[in-house]
């Protein structure tokens, strides 16, 4: 049965089939977290966008052709829809002079404009089997069976032990991939897995965040991790544990608020951990940066004489400077003229360290 409105409920008080939907999307936010960072790291970020905005028009010429409102119907046309779109992307690619990302945002909105105008002509016709076809556009679980959920949590799950056993190659690719072709491994066969394994998630994803939306499981998760650390196998931890509380979180707040579409929602949380990442992160957050920068700010003020006498010798110091710098042994006398000291040189060489690197 369809998943009910349940209204405000404790999380330990869920019903069974609202608990399937959100351990679905909880899997597919952890595939697309992992799934995104190869594609981030490749620089094909914009690849799932362009992609899911091609499903919009399989999807209606599957409605269309066959007059009903089945999701493996209407996902094989979408996913026969992608697939055209990424093969007229590598024609662009290979026969013309376009890049990557022209080719992509020629697709993007080409294949997302004729999917809508075939919406609009099935809304046109009135009939009561169009219903819940805009769904796709923006996603709701809560329109979903537990069957098709149940598969989805299964491929998703298969994809993710797949990326995970193959994790070294798909590494040593990202990285290296002439090494990894050296090794006499290959190299297209690995990207075209990549994308192949892309193009599966947003076909098993649009019908829960959208064709406007999924991509974004893809892509916040992975900026959101790199604001915490840089190495890979964190960004690609967290990626996956971002993407999957995303998924839970958002599919809650969704199914039991009536009306709520669940891509939306589950894009506001992601959005919201990203604005809280880039606030508090350790190293690259705003407010460690904004502190760091006030610190030197200060910390020019109160050498800016120490930095002007090591870069003109024959300069003058106040008396107040004087006091200062010589008790923190920064200063000498020699022949009545005040001479930095070796420490008060290595103070000044690591300030101006320091106002290189933030520059």
């Amino acid at each position: 049965m369809p998943i009910k409105h349940f209204g405000v409920m404790s999380v330990f008080n869920l019903g069974f089939t609202l608990t399937v939907v959100m351990l679905g999307t909880m899997v597919l936010g952890i595939l697309g977290g992992v799934l995104g960072t190869l594609l981030v790291l490749r620089r094909q970020a914009l690849m799932g966008d362009a992609l899911s905005h091609a499903t919009l028009p399989g999807v209606m010429l599957a409605f269309m052709l066959f007059a009903t409102r089945s999701l493996e119907v209407l996902l094989i046309g979408a996913f026969l829809s992608a697939s055209v779109a990424y093969g007229l992307m590598l024609l662009i690619k290979r026969h013309t002079l376009l890049q990557w990302d022209a080719a992509m945002a020629l697709m993007l909105a080409g294949f997302f404009g004729f999917g809508q105008w075939l919406l609009s002509i099935i809304q046109r016709q009135g009939t009561a089997a169009q219903a819940g076809l805009s769904r796709f556009i923006f996603g709701q679980a809560a329109t979903m069976l537990r069957e098709d959920v149940i598969r989805l949590t299964v491929v998703s799950a298969v994809m993710l032990i797949i990326l995970i056993g193959l994790l070294k190659e798909f590494k040593t690719a990202v990285f290296d991939p002439d090494f990894f072709s050296s090794l006499g491994r290959s190299a297209p066969g690995i990207e075209w897995l990549l994308r192949g394994m892309t193009l599966v998630f947003i076909v098993l994803g649009i019908r829960l965040v959208g064709v406007v939306l999924i991509s974004a499981l893809l892509i916040a998760p992975v900026l959101t991790a790199q604001q915490w650390s840089v190495r890979f196998h964190r960004v690609l931890l967290l990626s996956a544990f971002i993407g999957g509380v995303s998924g839970l979180v958002g599919t809650y707040l969704s199914a039991t608020r009536a009306n709520v579409p669940t891509g939306p929602v589950i894009v506001f949380v992601l959005g919201l951990l990203f604005l809280i990442s880039i606030l508090v992160a350790p190293k690259e957050g705003l407010l460690r940066k904004s502190f760091e920068w006030h610190r030197l700010k200060r910390t020019l003020t109160l050498y800016a004489p120490l930095i002007h006498l090591y870069e003109q010798p024959e300069g003058t110091l106040r008396l107040e400077d004087v006091v200062r710098y010589e008790v923190q042994g920064y200063v000498l006398k020699d022949q009545d003229q005040w001479r930095l000291t070796a420490k008060g040189e290595a103070k000044v060489k690591a300030m101006k360290k320091v106002i290189l690197d933030e520059s």
